[in-house]
């Protein structure tokens, strides 16, 4: 699939969610947990040298861990490119060994599906990162800036998304 028709399908892929002409991630993750039946849960994660992000799919949720070491810029896109990973279904392909699935507090057992973004070469990461592209334009078509006090905890998902507030300098 040449690039146009990939991301004429990943643009069809979003409508179809419903979302919003002016929607906020809160939206776009309720309307993808909706339509997958199970909730999506964020937990920052300090990797170390292992991917940026991580999907894992178990039976009751889908957990997207983003890299807490990097630019709020930087975790934007990377949660953009794992929601695009479950909005795609996509089977997973990264392997991680039973010590760290622990050690990032989880039971091997639970996870069905994995997916991590280490490279950008398989057809699943170029359709996951045109996805995540694609969410990021139409997220912020129209739109001044996202608010700059989002809510705390678990509820910040909209600030990870915001785009970034830059300073003004003024000239002396």
């Amino acid at each position: 699939m040449d690039f146009e028709q990939l991301r004429a399908s990943c643009e069809a892929r979003v409508e179809a969610l419903r979302l919003p002409h002016r929607f906020s991630t809160r939206d776009l993750r309720d309307a993808v947990a909706e339509q997958r039946g199970r909730p999506i849960v964020l937990r920052p994660l300090s990797t170390l040298g292992a991917p940026c992000g991580i999907r894992l799919e178990t039976q009751d949720a889908d957990l997207l861990f983003y890299e807490e070491a990097t630019s709020p810029l930087h975790q934007n896109h990377i949660l953009a490119h794992e929601i695009s990973h479950i909005i795609c279904d996509h089977a997973g392909s990264l392997e991680l060994d039973q010590d760290t699935l622990r050690a990032i507090g989880f039971d091997p057992a639970l996870v069905r599906r994995m997916s991590g973004r280490t490279s950008y070469t398989s057809e699943d990461e170029r359709e996951a990162e045109v996805m995540a592209s694609v969410i990021r334009q139409l997220m912020y078509r129209g739109r001044a800036a996202p608010s700059s006090r989002p809510a705390s905890g678990a509820e910040s998902w909209d600030a990870l998304f915001a785009e970034p507030h830059r300073k003004k300098r003024h000239r002396k």
